[in-house]
């Protein structure tokens, strides 16, 4: 994993943990298994997609609906952040 991986990684554990009102979540919790619900998942794409696509409405919008799917899908830091990942590239 190179460092910018990691760094997205680890933000997004740190906001998962935030919403969660606990420490960073480990790069394989679920989300949804820890506390999660629908109501923070969509607080979560929300703050990642400001954080990782900011000013742009187009790439957010592209963003949003690409963590749209990955949340919903498998929530965890790892999955989700390699679509942030992906979306970066």
């Amino acid at each position: 994993m190179t460092v910018a991986a990691n760094r997205v990684d680890s933000s997004v554990a740190q906001t998962m943990g935030d919403l969660l009102s606990r420490s960073p979540l480990d790069h394989d919790e679920d989300f949804f298994l820890t506390g999660g619900d629908s109501l923070r998942a969509v607080e979560l794409i929300s703050r990642l997609t400001e954080q990782f696509a900011p000013g742009d409405a187009e790439k957010s919008a592209e963003l949003g609906s690409m963590l749209l799917v990955a949340v919903f899908d498998e929530a965890t830091p790892r999955s989700v952040s390699a679509v942030i990942q992906q979306h970066l590239d």
